[in-house]
């Protein structure tokens, strides 16, 4: 007896540490997946949102028919069923770097441009492995608790190994691992954990017995006919709304705080779910002293809810007394010899972590509620998930695409906080209310009343007290011009986008420069591309040669173009009154790179004002593929600028074309040999109608002129390609992941 103990303890204690594996898995699968489904739906945030929510609700589906099919099996044949789910998983991660990128991004690019084609491309891309994850918790709580009696706590505890194995998975995998090898190698390596978790499952399957514990045909729980099942899953539907949209709130308060890069993601997606697991885990401990439930879980939600909010007015309320740098958007804590551990830690401890433990803490009271009964345990874990991950789906659609886009960071916090609210005021319904819940309400209260909103949250956030400031935001991004005074329409500003400073106005002369350089080079710049917008100095520059028919300008952060219509609005000039309101620029919000992909038309000139190649998705414009991209792009004879932001930039650039000349910082590429003369370029920009484009936009022509001049030139490749052993790739962005580069 005591020697079928011990081997049942330890088999419990295998499956604990399988499943932490395949939360691992899972994890690196995500962050890796999210990036080539972002190729075809789009390198915005609304695209993130379309993939986040895909993902989500193939979970859903899963952990429902699992949870349904998994109460007529044995323990054994559940087992087995969750090894079966996880070679499955394997063998699609093994296919999918080829299906997301040579099916769906290169034969499918075409139907992006609808948003509603692209979730259900990216849906049905998801479903096979995302079903088959969702269906892993109900087959594996069937096949792990053998009494009803501390089942609660049993499953708790899995689900929490499994979660903190995701928040494990999400820091290896986006700190190091995608990195290191790029992104189909981590994905082949998840693969492999699939498969040991599933031989593992299949070698202790062989120890369980094949007895069916379920009911027989034609009983039914009462507690299902009393509906306890389905009221607990509105709660935890509105439970799981409530934390993902949180988490969409997270993602854009720390991506304006640390410059949104390449870690940015998997930082706070660690933090959430190490935060989550560690609630799982201390809940599935103390569920046995809980005596009420349902009144516990309302009182976390309302104690989540006011942590969550207590996190961002911290961070408002701190940058306000000095106790948090004012100048967090002018300094890159992230760098990487500028990096500040403790004050990153610090900021995601105050804003993320407490509020996630709390939320993680509700699970285990779920279940001890609706777990009554043996024969129902996996459809009831799989009601409870499926409710979970569809609020955490409709959470992310809903916060990610609507409410930022009509009420902002800030609006979209106090929505969630009356929610919260809710909850607490529910707490308080009967005689045996916490003594304290009074403090959780009592904060919400005030945060609706108090917090302030989305236009003096942010100007506090980017360093300003009384300087004027134009700011606009909506789903696609933050943008804000701080104003630095001068004569009324003449103000000089610098231009934040996403916590970046970008750009100023007046022009500064390098941006001018980078714009004016194709065009003055080319002999007949009729038809010109620029991709990035900023304040507009570049594509302005773009257009300053007689011959230009026409400048198509594409930003895909809307509230940048927004804040420029109010700057000119208000009388601002500076160029960006033409930009804005002349027929030869077409200023369009969109992907830069699938506009491109999609556009029918042959350029005379390209240029990519691109952003620094350690910000999140740089590697998007700086890859092999995007100037393979570009070349097929140019009309013959047609050239590519761009800034050569690293080494391996300028070996992936002469990689791909055959003629290369560097006009330092600026890359010029072609196929056919670049004309670029100095004494032409002076001879253009001395003329008076390109002189008087110039002066509109107060851009110093003589300061211009000098750059040319001053500018070394050299020509890098004289009509043929120079292969890289090491290039930025679409799989593998190096120069992104720069922490990895690090000498």
């Amino acid at each position: 007896m005591t020697s079928g103990l011990q081997s049942d303890r330890i088999r419990q204690t295998t499956l604990f540490g399988l499943f932490f594996l395949s939360g691992a898995a899972a994890l690196i699968y995500q962050t890796a997946w999210h990036r080539l489904l972002g190729l075809f739906a789009g390198a915005d945030t609304i695209a993130a949102a379309l993939v986040v929510g895909a993902f989500l609700l193939g979970l859903g589906i899963g952990s429902l028919a699992a949870g349904l099919y998994a109460d007529r099996l044995s323990r054994r044949a559940s087992l087995i069923a969750f090894a079966i789910c996880e070679v499955g998983i394997a063998v699609f991660a093994v296919l999918s770097p080829w299906l997301y990128y040579d099916v769906i991004y290169r034969e499918l690019l075409p139907l992006a441009e609808s948003r509603g084609v692209i979730f259900a491309i990216v849906f049905a891309g998801l479903l096979w492995p995302t079903f088959l994850m969702g269906c892993s918790l109900p087959f594996l709580s069937k096949a792990i608790v053998s009494q009803i009696a501390g089942s609660a706590q049993l499953i708790g505890w899995l689900y929490g190994l499994n979660t903190l194995g995701a928040g494990v998975g999400a820091f290896f995998g986006g700190w190091y691992l995608i990195g290191t090898v790029g992104f189909d190698k981590a994905v082949y390596l998840g693969a492999l954990i699939n498969l040991v978790v599933a031989v593992g499952g299949l070698l202790l399957a062989r120890g369980l017995d094949m007895e069916d514990t379920s009911r027989p045909n034609g009983m039914k729980s009462s507690e299902t006919a009393d509906g306890v099942v389905w009221r607990w899953s509105l709660l935890v539907f509105i439970s799981g709304f409530l934390i993902v949209a949180l988490q969409i709130v997270w993602y854009r308060l720390i991506g304006v705080l640390l410059q949104s890069n390449g870690y940015s993601f998997s930082l706070v997606l660690t933090v959430f779910l190490l935060g989550d697991a560690a609630g799982l885990m201390v809940g599935a401990r103390v569920i046995d002293r809980i005596a009420d439930p349902r009144r516990f879980f309302f009182l976390m939600q309302g104690i989540a809810t006011a942590l969550a909010l207590a996190g961002a007015w911290f961070v408002y309320l701190g940058i306000g007394a000095g106790i948090l740098p004012a100048t967090f958007v002018d300094r890159d804590i992230m760098g990487p010899n500028t990096a500040n551990p403790a004050l990153i830690l610090l900021l995601l401890a105050i804003v993320v972590l407490p509020a996630s433990f709390i939320m993680g803490f509700s699970f285990p009271v779920v279940q001890k509620a609706v777990q009554r009964d043996l024969d129902r345990l996996g459809s009831r874990v799989g009601f409870v998930q499926l409710a979970n991950i569809v609020g955490n789906s409709m959470g992310s659609l809903v916060a990610g695409l609507l409410l930022l886009d009509l009420v902002g960071t800030a609006g979209t916090l106090k929505l969630l906080v009356a929610i919260g609210l809710a909850f607490s005021v529910l707490q308080f319904a009967g005689p045996r209310a916490t003594r304290w819940a009074w403090l959780p309400a009592g904060v919400l209260v005030a945060g609706l009343l108090f917090f302030p909103g989305g236009e003096a949250f942010w100007r506090r956030l980017h360093g300003l007290t009384t300087e004027k400031a134009i700011v606009a935001e909506d789903k696609t991004g933050l943008s804000l011009l701080k104003m630095s005074g001068g004569d009324a329409g003449k103000e000089d500003g610098r231009l934040y986008i996403q916590g970046h400073s970008q750009s100023r106005l007046p022009f500064d002369t390098v941006h001018s420069y980078l714009g004016a350089i194709g065009p003055l080079t080319h002999g007949m710049p009729r038809r010109v591309l620029v991709i990035g917008s900023g304040t507009g100095g570049t594509p302005y520059a773009a257009g300053l040669n007689p011959a230009t028919e026409k400048v198509k300008v594409i930003e895909i952060v809307a509230p940048v173009i927004e804040t420029l219509k109010s700057y000119t609005a208000a009388g601002g000039k500076s160029g960006v009154d033409e930009l804005l309101s002349s027929r030869r620029f077409d200023v369009t919000v969109a992907d830069g790179r699938h506009s491109l992909a999609l556009d029918p038309m042959r350029y005379d000139v390209i240029e990519a004002d691109a952003i620094l190649p350690k910000t999140a998705l740089s590697g998007l414009l700086n890859s092999r593929e995007f100037f393979e991209q570009v070349r097929a792009k140019l009309a013959p004879g047609g050239i590519y600028v761009q800034w050569a932001p690293t080494e391996r930039s300028v070996a992936t650039f002469r990689s791909v074309f055959p003629y290369v000349t560097m006009v330092h910082p600026a890359m010029l590429g072609s196929d056919r040999p670049i004309p670029y003369n100095r004494e032409k370029i002076a001879a253009l920009l001395a003329q008076p109608d390109v002189a008087a484009h110039l002066s509109v936009a107060r851009i110093d022509r003589a300061e211009l002129a000098k750059w040319f001049e001053d500018k070394k030139v050299e020509v890098l490749n004289d009509g043929r390609t120079v292969p890289t052993p090491s290039p930025n790739t679409d799989f593998f962005p190096r120069d992104e992941y720069y922490l990895n580069r690090r000498p």
